[in-house]
């Protein structure tokens, strides 16, 4: 289900003054951050509201000055990245024009543009992913933003019955 780019404010304020209690370099420049309390899923755990930056270029900066992005070393962005959870998440900003998502803890800012290496992107790929509570996922990429289910196949797939608020 396509959603508008205000709405995307609407699915993060119940992380609004939250920490991530863990923020983490994953499998190539993918970010992943966990907040809310832990869940347990196939003996890991993740937070409740968990946000994914997947197939994207990325940008962390503190005021003006880049502490990494994701063509920096990986010790440099371990580093830069873990420095967000002791930095309340303050707000996500979206511009439709371009795909670009700015991730906003305090002074810090994550700045998230469409991946320049991917050949012929389509539906099936995303720049980030948020999910939340009760099996629903929030994902930004090729085709726009979406709102669908995390517990199927195709994450992005429409809600029957669901409207975006």
């Amino acid at each position: 289900m396509r959603t508008v780019a205000l709405d995307i404010q609407h699915y993060f304020k119940p992380i609004a003054g939250q920490r991530p209690w863990r923020a983490r370099l994953g499998v190539g420049s993918f970010l992943t951050f966990d907040f809310g309390h832990k869940v347990k899923e196939d003996r890991h755990f993740r937070g409740e509201w968990h946000l994914w930056v997947y197939q994207a270029n990325w940008s962390l900066l503190h005021g003006d000055r880049k502490l990494a992005d994701s063509n920096s070393e990986r010790h440099i962005i371990e580093v830069a990245i873990r420095r967000l959870e002791g930095v309340d998440f303050t707000g996500a900003e979206f511009d439709p024009q371009n795909s670009t998502t700015v991730f906003l803890f305090g002074d810090f800012r994550l700045i998230v543009n469409p991946a320049d290496y991917l050949d012929s992107p389509d539906e099936r790929d995303e720049y980030w992913l948020f999910f939340m509570p009760d099996n629903l996922v929030l994902t930004v990429g090729p085709s726009g933003v979406e709102v669908g289910r995390s517990d199927i196949l195709g994450a992005n797939q429409e809600l029957p019955g669901k409207p975006v608020k």
